[in-house]
């Protein structure tokens, strides 16, 4: 119920705030914005995105309680060449961040959930340029870009990411 979420996100917070009130804390929200599915769907992409209201309501829920959001994508067989554009009005402002999912990127063909799929750092390096270029374009702080990651082989050629000062990288081993 999205009161009592709301709720306790609040709890939650206040609870590290009396810890180290001298690191204020930043409260978030996750929305998986493109979701991993076990069916092809129209196109074909075993993926499902959400539609303006669904992102919009949430983004509401972080703005009344002070908190940024976090898109997440699922892209399945399609990419995030295809995925991100869609959600640049969102992106675009200033406390709506990325997060990417290499486990349900499908590239060697396989249906989300038969297999932990994979980024390259080419992918990678493809939504911080993006992410980038939104920060220019529309006169941003710094984007944030979490990669969810819980294996190794789930991002290949990680040494080779690139930096950008407009866009904070966060690899984070979930579930660690």
């Amino acid at each position: 119920d999205p009161p009592e979420m709301l709720q306790k996100l609040d709890a939650e917070v206040a609870e590290w705030n009396s810890l180290d009130p001298s690191h204020p804390v930043q409260p978030a929200l996750h929305l998986i914005a493109v979701v991993a599915q076990g069916s092809a769907g129209r196109d074909g992409k075993y993926r499902a995105r959400m539609d303006s209201t669904m992102i919009e309501k949430v983004y509401g829920w972080a703005k009344g309680h002070n908190a940024i959001l976090f898109l997440d994508v699922q892209v399945a067989k399609s990419t995030l060449q295809a995925e991100l554009p869609p959600l640049e009005k969102y992106l675009s402002r200033p406390d709506v961040h990325l997060g990417i999912d290499p486990e349900f990127s499908m590239k060697r063909g396989d249906n989300p959930g038969k297999r932990v799929g994979t980024y390259d750092a080419r992918d990678v390096n493809y939504a911080i340029d993006w992410l980038g270029d939104l920060v220019t374009k529309y006169k941003l702080p710094p984007k944030v870009l979490v990669v969810h990651r819980f294996t190794r082989p789930m991002l290949t050629n990680a040494r080779t990411i690139r930096l950008d000062p407009r866009v904070q990288v966060v690899i984070n081993m979930d579930g660690w």
